[in-house]
């Protein structure tokens, strides 16, 4: 045999002796796979997909919910049965007890939806581990139960947004405007005729110089229960007490509200909030889940079968199944907790069913203190709008900044439990602003919209992409991004900004925008700036400060106000094409619009496209930040998508601003813009509200005017 043909037969036997070992691995992890499917979890990943850490039940009502085996099949969680011993429940990172059905295909908890209209949706968390087992009771019970228990419902509406409200929910139902009626069936009741109670909280939005102002007649039934009369703009509620008999066993249920319009105010507009009707009923299944109450120690439930599933949930931290229910003719009785007993009965089908969601699979964890970087970028998870952002990171990175780009449901696995609330962004950027590599960060970008309606009560256009967070002033709630990079205590650190952008196209636009506005170089159009201002003394004084200020940096300035003739638009709308640097509005103006809209409108954006001219606007007085509507579009939002022209970035309020805060608030700022220590615009606005926070009468300030526009943009200035 030649020593060809011997490296022949010695490869043929190294080929044979792999294949031999393939195929004994491939039975090794067959095997190893079916002792894992035995003992609970097959835990060995997918080819095509990994194994999620968490998976995320997301819940928007309270009761009892249920998950299968085959909910987790689509994540990769291949599951024989459960076992407390090796799925874990938890809520914000505290377990949470379940039950296991008899088959060991369905797991059962109470779960709660968090009520208040301004946060995001309850987020549960299943992960490998071992889970917490609910406790159990042994309910057989003997003689004769109470068949009666007080059933609660309740009706919220939350279809109208009321900014100035005072009260926690800013979200109401429908409005009665004096004179009127109003009309709402108690659906889906099963009185017994005894006793009930509605509680009835309203919203009156009018104030008048008499007393009182609002008049409320509440009929059950045709039946008048209370005259209701109270005084003022305020968040009320009463208690009406229902008489045995009063609602209908057999028949139609009907609340009526009456504003009868014959109080001294010259209006009434009051707002339903919410109703809740507690009464009795008969103990009977039929109606899907059901919550209810007794004080009773023996209880009987009509029309329940054997697989009837019954909860305890006197204790909400601690609930309890009940087991062992004793059968009787047509029913169950059991042996109940006594005095303010709460519970959920419901069979299997009737359990709430959460919505599933993969947790974010992170390569690199943003909980690590060896990460830094000087620009963060949080995005929307959509790989278009990261296209659309490449050009301005790699820019940032070229000047020297460390960058880093962060997908939003990242920071929701990492600080939020799963939660897509607002809470998450600001826990994240404490912690790169505390534990990150030195040099803390110094700009963050919000690279997407948002819209204050979180839960689309509205259906609006406008999704909430980027959150910001709805805070709470004395003249009612307001979208605030610096409320994200406010300390506890001490002054803040980190500029914040955001691209308001629906589309990856509108975010193109403002990145196209911010890098013109850096790399075409000083313009003549720079120096100038425009001050326009409604025709009160007030915003005239302002505009003049204002300008004195630019005018002793060496900028060209020009005034504008409003009313002196019917050609002003035309005016103002020739010097904006001219181009100008700066430009300041002071008066009163809407989301839109300055004044009643005859000077300047989100619809005049259009005109300014294509100039080159894209100045910084600011505005101290009104509406025209308002970037988290659901329905409508802001007017700085219009001006930033205009292809290029319109603005690069805007200062604006994204409510309202009290008139003491006008002129030193907008003093303040335009010194630190001014300031040839200060490089960036977020700069200046960081400097501003550093300021603003040594006085008391410019808080509230501080969190309405936001920055829409790259924190990072380098100022040009004269």
């Amino acid at each position: 045999m030649n020593a060809h043909h011997r490296t022949m037969l010695a490869v043929f036997a190294g080929l044979t002796l792999i294949f031999l070992s393939a195929a004994a691995l491939t039975f090794w992890i067959d095997a190893s796979a079916q002792l894992d499917q035995d003992r609970g979890l097959h835990k060995r990943p997918s080819p095509l997909r990994e194994i999620p850490e968490f998976i995320n039940l997301t819940i928007t009502e309270t009761g009892i919910a249920a998950i299968t085996t085959e909910d987790l099949r689509p994540f990769n969680w291949q599951l024989s049965a459960f076992s407390h011993n090796t799925i874990n429940l938890t809520r914000q990172g505290e377990q949470v007890p379940y039950t296991i059905a008899d088959d060991g295909q369905t797991i059962f908890f109470l779960a709660e939806a968090i009520t208040s209209t301004v946060m995001a949706p309850t987020v549960y968390q299943l992960s490998l581990g071992e889970g917490l087992a609910m406790a159990e009771r042994a309910a057989a019970a003997q003689g004769r139960g109470s068949s009666k228990a007080t059933y609660r419902q309740v009706w919220e509406e939350n279809s109208t947004f009321v900014a100035d409200t005072g009260g926690a929910d800013p979200w109401y139902g429908r409005l009665l405007l004096a004179p009127q009626t109003t009309n709402f069936p108690l659906n889906n009741i099963r009185p017994s005729g005894g006793r009930g109670r509605l509680n009835i909280s309203v919203w009156s939005s009018t104030d008048g110089p008499g007393n009182p102002d609002h008049h409320l007649q509440v009929v059950v039934n045709d039946r008048q229960l209370a005259d209701w009369v109270w005084d003022g703009i305020q968040h009320t509620q009463i208690s009406v007490e229902l008489p045995d008999g009063l609602l209908r066993p057999d028949g139609r249920n009907v609340l009526s509200l009456t504003s009868p319009g014959d109080t001294p105010a010259s209006g009434e507009a009051i707002y339903i909030d919410r109703i809740e009707l507690l009464y009795e009923g008969y103990l009977q299944t039929g109606q899907g889940q059901f919550w209810f109450s007794s004080n009773a120690s023996t209880l009987t439930i009509d029309q329940a079968d054997a697989d009837l599933l019954l909860f305890d949930v006197t204790d909400r931290g601690q609930p309890v199944v009940l087991t062992n229910l004793t059968p009787v003719e047509n029913g169950v009785l059991f042996t109940g907790s006594g005095a303010n007993g709460r519970y959920f009965a419901l069979t299997a089908s009737a359990a709430i069913r959460p919505s599933f969601s993969n947790s974010f699979i992170a390569k690199q964890t943003l909980r690590q203190t060896d990460r830094g970087a000087d620009y963060i970028v949080i995005y929307p998870d959509d790989t278009a709008f990261v296209d659309a952002l490449q050009p301005l990171l790699t820019y940032r990175a070229e000047q020297g900044l460390r960058v880093t780009a962060v997908p939003l449901s990242q920071i929701y696995a990492e600080f939020g439990y799963g939660q897509e609330d607002a809470s998450a962004i600001r826990k994240f950027l404490r912690y790169a602003q505390n534990n990150w590599r030195f040099p803390s960060p110094r700009f963050v970008l919000l690279a997407g919209d948002a819209s204050y309606d979180i839960h689309n009560n509205l259906e609006g256009k406008n999704l909430n992409l980027v959150p910001s967070q709805l805070v709470q002033l004395p003249d009612g709630f307001a979208s605030s991004d610096t409320w994200y990079v406010l300390p506890d205590d001490g002054l803040p650190r980190l500029a914040i900004g955001r691209f308001p952008a629906q589309t990856p196209e509108q975010l193109q636009v403002m990145v196209a925008k911010t890098l013109a506005y850096e790399q075409n170089g000083r313009s003549a159009w720079i120096e100038r700036s425009l001050f326009v201002s409604e025709a009160e003394p007030q915003y005239n004084e302002m505009n003049l400060s204002l300008a004195a200020l630019l005018q002793t940096s060496g900028y060209e300035t020009s005034t504008l106000q409003m009313g002196e003739d019917e050609m002003m638009h035309y005016v103002l709308m020739g010097t904006l094409a001219k181009g100008v640097g700066v430009i300041n509005y002071a008066g009163d103006g809407y989301v839109s619009q300055w004044g009643n809209g005859q000077m300047f409108t989100g619809d005049d954006a259009g005109m300014l496209a294509n100039n080159g001219h894209t100045p910084i606007f600011t505005t101290f007085t009104c509406n025209n930040g308002a970037f988290s509507e659901p329905q409508r579009d802001s007017l700085a939002e219009n001006l930033l998508w205009v292809e290029n022209g319109g603005i690069v970035a805007a200062v604006a309020p994204s409510s309202r601003v009290a008139l003491p805060s006008l002129t030193p608030l907008g003093e303040l700022f335009y010194s630190a813009l001014l300031d040839k220590e200060i490089d960036t615009l977020g700069e200046a606005i960081l400097h501003t509200h550093a300021a603003a926070l040594n006085d008391d009468s410019l808080a509230e300030a501080v969190l309405v005017v936001n920055l829409l526009g790259d924190p990072a943009l380098q100022l040009q200035r004269p």
